[in-house]
Parts: C-alpha cells; structure tokens; sequence
C-alpha cells in the first residue's frame, strides 16, 4: 500500500507530510515498529524531520522498542544517535523513560554518549527514579559501558552505587556477581583464581581529588566505608551478606584492621591484668588498719579504720595506679571524642555505659593510691567497692571485645541477644516480684524474720524464691513448730497468718518457678535460633562500624598505601601459605567449620551445576546449529520455487494478534477475486448437463 501511494503522482508530495503532532510517516513508521515502510522510505528520500518535541524517528523506535528499526536508522543516518529533543532527553533517555531494556542495551552497543538533559539527569537517574529495575539492570550490568554508567554523579543521585542500595537492592546485587569473575580452568588447578573488583566500593582517587579542587579543601576525604555503610542503614542483609561485600571487608581486616585489632586487644589484656592485681594491693592494706564495730542501730558489723596517718605506700601499686590511670584518661579523650560525633547515637549503645561505669571505677579504685589522705574509713569502703566493680566490668568488656572475631565472636553476639530478651521479659514480669515481695514483707516483717524484715530484702529474697531457693522447711514449716527451736533462741521466727501465707506462697509456686521460669527458657530457647541465623550477619555489621570508627582514625596517607581496587585470590595456592599471626587467629579465633566445610559444600554443589549446565549449554548449541542449517535450506528452497510467505511482509511492530486476524480473514482462499472465481466455477458446475 506505501509502495502505491508513493509511485502515484502524488507520492513525492506526501513522504515528507506531517500531521497535527508533527509526525512524518518515517516517524510513524518507527514508531510502529515497520521495519520494511521504513527501509522503503529512506530508499524512496524521506527527509529527517523532527516533530513538535523535537524527536526524530530514532527516538520513537527507541522509546517503542523495535531494535531492528533501530538498527536500520542508525546504518543509514548514524548522527541520529546523540541527537536531543527540545528537554534534552537524548534516545538513551527516552528509552529509559518507557522502560525498554532491550533498546537500551542496543543503544549502548553503538556507542551513545551518556550525556545529560536540561535539568541536569542522566538515563540512569530516570531508571532509578521511575523504579524500573528491567532499564537499570540492563544499564549497569552492560558488558562495556556499565562501569561507565556506575562512575556518573547528578545532583539527584550523587552515587549511582548509594541510590541503587537504597531503592533497588536486587539490581545492584547484580552488579556484585559481575564483579566476580573466575579463571576460565579447572578449580583444582594451581592458576586457578578468583578476581574481585571493588570499584563500587570505594570513591576512586580521581573522584577525590576532582572534589578537593572543587571545594578548596586538600584535606577533604570522603566518609569511609560509604557502600557497606549504606547496606547496614538500609538493612539490605542480602547485599552485605553477598561474597563480594565479606571479602571486600576480609581485604580491610587483612591490609590494617587486624593489626589495629590484636594491638588494642593486647594493651587490653595489660590493663585488664593491672586491674585484677591491684585490689590484692589494696586488700593488703586496709586489714591492718581496721576494725569491727557496730552502730547503735545496725547489727551488722562493718570494717573501718580509724583516724590514724596512711599505710607506707607501695611502689608496685603506685605503678599499677598510674598506669590504670593513664589508660582511663586517654579512653576517657576517645569516649569524649566519640560522644561529640555520634552525640545521641552514643548515649543509645549500652556497650559505651559500660565502659563509661568501667573507667569511672577504676579511677576512683586507684585514686587513694596517688592521693593517700588521713580518711582512712570512708576511702577503705569507696575503693574496695570501686575495685569489685572494675574488676567485673574490665573482664565483662573483654567479653564485648571479642564480638568482632569469628569463632567467639558469634556466641558472644547470641549471648547478648539473649540477654536483651531475657531483661525485656524481667522488666516486663517485675510487676509480679514486687507484689508477691510487697505480699511476703507484710505477712512476714513483723514476724522476725530476717529475710523479710525490710521491702527491699524482701524484694530480694522473692526474686531468689523465683530462681528456686524457697527454704520451705526452714521458712514456711518449722516456725509452725516451736519446739525445733533451740533455747538460745529468745525470739524464733513465727507465721502469724498461715492460711493467707501459703496461699500466696502457692500462688507463687505456680506462677513464679513453674511458668515464669519456663517462659524465660522458652523464649531464649525458642530464639536462638533466629539468633543463630543472623548471628553472622550481625558480626558483619559491627565489623562495618568498627572499621569505619578506624579508618576515621587512621592517617590518609596509610589508607592510600593499603587501599586495593580489586583482589585476585588463589584459592589452591594460599591453603598452605599462612603467616603466625594468621595461624594463631584461626586456631583460636576463628571458626574452622564455617568456611572451608562451607566452601567445599558449595564447590561440590557448584562443580555439579556447572556440569550440567555446560552440558546443557553444548545441546543447546548443537540443535541451534541443525535450526541454522536448516533455516538456510528452507530458504535456498524458497528462493528456488519463487514462493512468498507471509513472514516476509511481517514487520516486527506486527504484533501475533494482528497476524492472526489478518491470516484468518485475507488468506487466498477468502480474498475477494478468489471468491468470485469459485462462484463462477460452481454456478458452470450446477448449469453443466450431466453425461
């Protein structure tokens, strides 16, 4: 029909005509996707006109998709690919718009520019703002121009990496397993290797200087660990969790971290030792100088001292006593430090309330030591309570110190999970202590019974009940029997109530011991699982937050010195290659069952996949092959008879619908003059006389 309508008188008046949009028929050709109207009228001299948007054909085939259309403008009319509308939206642009991944892959493969419209977004910021993973992946997952796509910067997405993590999690964990390439030869095999780019991870060293000139500042340095960073804010378990990200970390911890690590867990375990021995300093001292006396109202006896001058000072403690203190003064600068950075974040961590307590007692412990006075009485009882709460404290944040190692660290994580849930079910179920403590001090106090004389002891001795220890034969039967008593016994404990007391007494028994206790255990049972889970992960983003806290600490210049792009492991050859340190560690600090019986799980299983997909994929070939072949035979044979099949005016905007109906009503045997000659034969075959 294109073909009459141009070779009739008329034709070279209306090639080049518009409609109210401005759309010549090449444009609407390709928008169409008719590939054969659009070589027809390129062959014919159509003009390449632009309509009221500003676009040219090859941007409409490129916003509907058709790749062939495509591929046909750009062999005629090659400057078409970089041209822009009236928006500066270039074809890539468009594109993305409409969500066609597969025009977007051609369109890089010719070479586009990745240029920017009027207001400044590129074809990815669309693809990132509109949510259309199909035109993200196909951008950043591009065999030569992805890494190009990751490195552009707007004023929408600054990082193309951070606005994937935030919005598209899936796409980018695509970009990881790109990523990581493996040596095209057998996995047991020495050369074997395993190549990891961290690109993505990290601002490159041009970005960095390119942002120093802008902003005048050749100290500025950006925020370390922004990707995985951003994956710990986001909570995107799948991305840190992703073989890509716990080797990018693994690198950190190889290059500074574990020097940094096993320095501070020394000079640790130095104070920690100072710690535990100098209360022996202490107790040494003070029993000289003490005595046992008691208060006109209290009937406990108590040690103090007496006015008298200080003991001799020791020179051992005295040592002990500046060091203590020359460690706390300076974590004491690094915990300020860190509270005017983090601000309420900080006061949010109980793990820095413990170290706070901890370096408040020490100090307070070693004090009396480097400033003896003449108190001998208070400062006896101040330190040896300081020095009982350091103790604790230092050896409980050793326990906090190894979170961040693999095989302690782990059970150190579950540990503390459990016990955040078990404190939310005590607070929760206090309520039930202090009525049945309150319940017992009123039946109880009056009654000379010591453990009940007072709410508070009476509190206490409840919440003892509850783990078990109720002394029922001492407490609740022999004061019903006075002649078990002694008689030095003036006073012996009595029940004035007994039918109210073991009521409450058996109403505690049943929801104290029995189901109280049994749901703690259920639910640190029934949770450890899900802790067990995330145990791993967990680990992993406090490794995040540690090495962020250090890098933030280390000097530049050694960053620069450490800092790798990518890391090619060879898996054959390091199994036997360890240093001491690296033996020492994973002999005692890290899990020998989680990785290697892992790896080699997965190897198996994967050699298997891979076989069968190489297998696959060599049928695959072999029957494309014979299809290949044959195609070419079904064509020579064709053209040999002169035979036109109705594939060949098929266009690829002719959707399966459209040639279903056109094939149903405008085959030979129904088109008009067919018709017309079979009435004709049947009306000769009815009027023929018979023989």
């Amino acid at each position: 029909t294109v073909r009459q309508l141009l070779d009739s008188e008329k034709g070279s008046f209306i090639i080049n005509e518009t409609d109210g949009e401005g759309l010549t028929p090449l444009h609407i050709a390709s928008q169409q996707g008719h590939t054969r109207v659009v070589a027809l009228l390129l062959n014919r001299g159509a003009l390449l006109h632009r309509d009221h948007n500003g676009r040219n054909p090859l941007h409409l085939a490129a916003m509907s998709g058709y790749t062939q259309t495509m591929e046909l403008l750009h062999s005629v009319h090659s400057h078409l690919l970089d041209q822009v509308d009236k928006d500066g939206n270039t074809a890539l642009h468009l594109a993305t718009m409409e969500n066609k991944p597969n025009s977007i892959g051609l369109l890089l493969s010719m070479g586009c520019k990745l240029l920017y419209n009027n207001i400044g977004l590129s074809a990815v910021d669309y693809a990132i703002y509109y949510k259309f993973p199909e035109a993200a992946l196909s951008m950043v997952t591009h065999d030569v121009r992805g890494q190009e796509i990751m490195a552009l910067r707007s004023d929408k997405h600054p990082c193309v990496t951070l606005a994937l993590i935030a919005s598209m999690p899936r796409v980018f964990e695509s970009v990881q397993d790109k990523c990581i390439t493996k040596a095209n030869c057998k996995k047991d095999s020495k050369s074997f290797y395993i190549k990891y780019s961290f690109q993505n991870y990290d601002f490159t060293m041009e970005s960095i200087k390119a942002k120093r000139k802008a902003s005048g500042d050749p100290t500025w340095r950006p925020e370390p660990l922004p990707v995985i960073n951003a994956m710990v804010q986001h909570g995107r378990v799948e991305l840190l969790a992703h073989p890509l990200s716990q080797k990018y970390l693994q690198m950190k911890w190889n290059s500074y971290g574990k020097y940094f690590h096993i320095t501070h867990l020394f000079i640790y375990s130095m104070f920690l030792m100072i710690v535990t021995m100098f209360p022996s300093h202490i107790m040494k001292t003070i029993p000289a100088n003490i005595r046992n006396f008691t208060d006109e109202n209290c009937s406990i006896p108590r040690c103090v001292a007496p006015e008298c001058d200080p003991p001799p000072r020791d020179r051992t403690a005295v040592a002990s006593a500046i060091l203590i203190g020359f460690y706390v003064l300076t974590n004491a600068v690094r915990e300020l430090f860190q509270l005017f950075q983090k601000k309420w974040a900080y006061l949010l961590d109980p793990s820095n309330f413990v170290s706070v307590c901890l370096y408040t007692a020490a100090l307070l412990m070693v004090l009396p030591a480097l400033f003896p006075s003449g108190n001998g009485r208070g400062c006896a009882d101040l330190q040896l309570s300081c020095a009982s709460v350091a103790v604790f404290l230092s050896w409980f944040n050793l326990l906090l110190n190894l979170q961040r190692f693999d095989l302690v660290g782990i059970y150190v994580v579950m540990f503390l999970e459990i016990l955040q849930t078990l404190i939310k079910v005590l607070v929760l179920f206090s309520i039930l202590i202090i009525a049945f403590g309150l319940s017992f001090y009123i039946l109880l106090s009056n009654a000379d019974h010591m453990a009940f004389s007072t709410v508070g002891l009476s509190l206490l001795r409840t919440f003892s009940m509850m783990l078990g220890e109720i002394d029922f034969l001492g407490t609740y039967v022999q004061p019903l029997f006075p002649e078990t008593y002694s008689e030095r016994e003036k006073d012996p404990p009595i029940i004035p109530l007994p039918f109210t007391t073991y009521f409450i007494l058996g109403l505690f028994m049943v929801l104290m011991p029995i189901l109280l206790m049994n749901l703690l255990i259920g639910l640190a049972v029934g949770d450890i699982e899900s802790v067990r889970r995330n145990a791993q992960l967990k680990r992993l983003a406090m490794q995040v937050v540690l090495h962020t806290e250090l890098e933030r600490q280390v000097p530049t210049v050694l960053l620069e010195k450490v800092h790798k792009t990518e890391l090619i492991v060879y898996p054959n050859e390091n199994k036997c290659k360890m240093g001491f340190i690296d033996q020492l560690l994973r002999m005692w600090l890290y899990n020998p069952f989680s990785e290697e019986g892992l790896e080699m799980v997965l190897e198996n299983n994967e050699d298997y996949v891979s076989e069968e997909i190489t297998k696959m994929k060599n049928r695959l070939k072999e029957i494309s092959k014979c299809m290949d072949s044959q195609s070419q035979l079904l064509k020579l044979i064709v053209q040999k008879m002169e035979i036109k099949t109705e594939a060949d005016e098929v266009d690829e905007g002719v959707s399966p619908k459209d040639l279903k109906a056109v094939t149903g009503s405008g085959t030979k045997w129904t088109s008009p003059r067919v018709r017309n000659k079979l009435r004709s034969a049947l009306s000769f075959s009815k009027n023929a006389p018979p023989r």
